[in-house]
C-alpha cells in the first residue's frame, strides 16, 4: 500500500492568523480567542496615531461566552507598532483599547503542533 501524501508528520505544525482589532472598527474589546493549543504565539500591533493596546489573558475553562469578567489579566501593554512574541500556557487572549484611541490594528498568529 502506498502511503497517502496528506499524511503529516509528527512535528509539524499549521499557522492560524486572527484579526483581533482592526482599524476600520470602533471595537474597544475584541472577541476571546483560544489558545491553549498553540506552539508559539505572535502578536504584531499597526497603528497610525498613538494608540496603547493591552493583551490580556484568562485560564478559565469552558466557551467564550461562558468567561467570567474577573478571570482576565493583563499579560503585555502593546505601545509601539511591530511584531511581539507572547508566552505560551493561557488559554485565552483578547486585546482592549479605549475607546478615544480606537485606531489600531491587532492581529494574532498561533502555530499548533498536529500530533
Amino acid at each position: 500500500m502506498r502511503p497517502s501524501r496528506f499524511v503529516l508528520k509528527e512535528s509539524e505544525m499549521y499557522t492560524k492568523t486572527y484579526t483581533m482589532m482592526s482599524y476600520a472598527s470602533a471595537t474597544t474589546t475584541s472577541n476571546a480567542v483560544f489558545v491553549g493549543d498553540a506552539a508559539a504565539l505572535g502578536l504584531s500591533l499597526q497603528t497610525v496615531a498613538a494608540s496603547v493596546v493591552t493583551i490580556q489573558a484568562s485560564m478559565a475553562e469552558g466557551q467564550v461566552a461562558a468567561i467570567p469578567a474577573d478571570t482576565w489579566s493583563t499579560a503585555t501593554v502593546l505601545t509601539a507598532n511591530g511584531a511581539y512574541a507572547v508566552q505560551v500556557g493561557m488559554r485565552w487572549l483578547r486585546a482592549t483599547q479605549a475607546a478615544s484611541s480606537s485606531s489600531a490594528t491587532v492581529r494574532l498568529t498561533k502555530q499548533v503542533r498536529v500530533n
